[in-house]
This record gives C-alpha cells, sequence and structure tokens, in this order.
C-alpha cells in the first residue's frame, strides 16, 4: 500500500498509555477483544516515561500531541494508577504536550482523583447510555446521577472537565429522541459533552454515518464547529444552542493500516509501538515519526 504525507485536516498526533490491569465492564464492542492485553505491571511502570520521553522527543514540534489515558479500565488498580500519575506529574508532562485525558468507566475514579491534578486536563467517562437499566445490561454495572454528579464535581474543582461517553453499537429507534434525552441527561448530571463513538466491529456502520450526517443537518440546534472526513475516520463537532458539545467519531479499528504516525501506542510492557497490535517497535518505524500519513490507492 502506497503513503503520502497528510497536508490538510486535523494533525494531532496522539500517544495512548495502555494502563495494564484489565477491566471490569462487559462491553460487547469491547476494543480489546481481539488484543493480548497480557502484561507485567511493574515492567510498565519502569519503563514508560522513558518511552513517553522518546516518542515526544521524536516528534518534536512537527504536531501536537494528546496523551490518552486507557486501558482496559486505568482505574480498576487505583494504587497503581496513583503511582502512575505521580510519575507523569514528575516528568511534568503538561508542559510537553497539547494535552492529557483519560478515558474510564469511573469505578474507582474518586479515589485516584487527588493524583490527578497537574496531570489531566480532560476525563471522557463511558455511560453508554443514559438509561439505567441499559447501562447496567452494557456495562455489567451502574452508578447513579449522584455518583456521576460527585465525580464530575471533584473532578471540576481541580480544574479538570468531562464528558460523557457511548459507543453506538446497533441502530437505534428514534435514534433523535435518544441522543437529545442523552444529552439533556448529561447537562443536568454536569457534564460539558457527549461523545458517541461507532463500534468498530459493527458491520452496519453506515447506520452510524447517517445519524452524524442527520444531526449536523439539523441547524435548529446544532452549529458545525468541525467536520473531517479522512482515511482513518469520519467525525464532527457540534456545539448545540444552549452551548452543550456534541462529537461524533467513526474511526477504524486499526489506524496504522489506513493512516500512518497518526498513533502511537505504550503498551501494557512500558514499550512504545506504531500500532495497536504491537507490530511494529517505534524504532523499526520506516516512516518520519511527527509526521501523518495517509494511505492512497496506486
Amino acid at each position: 500500500m502506497k503513503y503520502i504525507e497528510r497536508k490538510n485536516y486535523n494533525k494531532v498526533i496522539t500517544v495512548k498509555l495502555v494502563i495494564p490491569g484489565g477491566c471490569n465492564a462487559k462491553c460487547p464492542f469491547c476494543y480489546n477483544k481481539d488484543k493480548d492485553m497480557s502484561c507485567d505491571k511493574q515492567q510498565f511502570l519502569d519503563n514508560f516515561i522513558e518511552s513517553l520521553d522518546d516518542i515526544i522527543t521524536r516528534i518534536g514540534g512537527k504536531n501536537p500531541i494528546s496523551v490518552d489515558i486507557t486501558g482496559g479500565e486505568p482505574t480498576l488498580d487505583p494504587e497503581y494508577l496513583s503511582k502512575i500519575f505521580i510519575k507523569l506529574k514528575e516528568f511534568n508532562i503538561k508542559s510537553k504536550v497539547l494535552r492529557v485525558t483519560m478515558t474510564t468507566n469511573g469505578s474507582h475514579l474518586k479515589e485516584v482523583i487527588p493524583y490527578m491534578k497537574d496531570v489531566v486536563d480532560y476525563v471522557n467517562i463511558s455511560i453508554h447510555d443514559w438509561q439505567p437499566i441499559r447501562r447496567e445490561e452494557i456495562l455489567g454495572f451502574c452508578f447513579n446521577r449522584i455518583d456521576y454528579k460527585d465525580m464530575i464535581q471533584q473532578l471540576n474543582d481541580i480544574g479538570i472537565t468531562v464528558s460523557a461517553c457511548a459507543v453506538i453499537f446497533k441502530k437505534i429507534p428514534n435514534f433523535v429522541k435518544w441522543r437529545d434525552f442523552f444529552i439533556d441527561w448529561a447537562k443536568d448530571v454536569g457534564f460539558i459533552a457527549v461523545r458517541f463513538r461507532c463500534d468498530v466491529f459493527w458491520n452496519d456502520a453506515d447506520v452510524f454515518d447517517s445519524y452524524l450526517t442527520e444531526s449536523m443537518s439539523e441547524t435548529d440546534k446544532f452549529d458545525v464547529i468541525d467536520y473531517e472526513n479522512t482515511t482513518d475516520s469520519h467525525w464532527c463537532r457540534l456545539r448545540r444552542k444552549d452551548k452543550m458539545r456534541v462529537f461524533f467519531l467513526h474511526g477504524v479499528l486499526d489506524t496504522s493500516i489506513k493512516t500512518k504516525g497518526i498513533e502511537y501506542v505504550i503498551d501494557t510492557d512500558g514499550r512504545c509501538y506504531c500500532d495497536y497490535y504491537r507490530r511494529t517497535k517505534v524504532e523499526d518505524y520506516q516512516y518520519e515519526v511527527g509526521k501523518i500519513y495517509d494511505a492512497v490507492s496506486d
């Protein structure tokens, strides 16, 4: 396959920190169901800062960097995650990248919040449905609105903003009504945004694209802030008239096939790779680190 350097569109490069330790949720659309998540937690702790420093240095000033803390469920072992936050703070991570985000289902979030100050900018909490019964069916457990309010307030108190995330993995009857209820619920709880993401394993994912384009067309409800359709993602950022932000993202399972260099992964061994499946170590990468290359037809 031939790749050419991306000249336009969003150029933010993501560096994922995949926190070892597994997950307590049972989501049917789990991103990691085809991935080897075996790990040595001490190995990650020993190696990840060196790997992070190396990839940040390699990217340099070519493009802005977003560090995304993910898993598994990163808060599953709060004592362990706290050690990671301490190391990131000592590394002065916020001075080196555009932003630091964390995606979590909230399991032990309250226990690590004191360690997140001056490390994390933004938290995404996986909700998946505004209805508690449906949320429990998807995740395997459920927090109530008071729990979420408390998490959000504690995060806001240290300068961290919070969005609600939902993976859409099947057709939703009367999507517009469900979407609007979701956004209203999220605003009432204290979230600043709702993020809708398409299940990367969904065989009928064109349905998600129809939800995206339909929402963009509702100019009486939303202003379109950003829109992109690239080789690796189809997404938009909307702002509702009451200022609530709404995101739609239809990405691909393996970005390294469609696009080179848009994502690097510091995996559960603490080493840096150029793809989510550990096929290419960063030191073996054959493209220029810090630039993005899109696949094109010969």
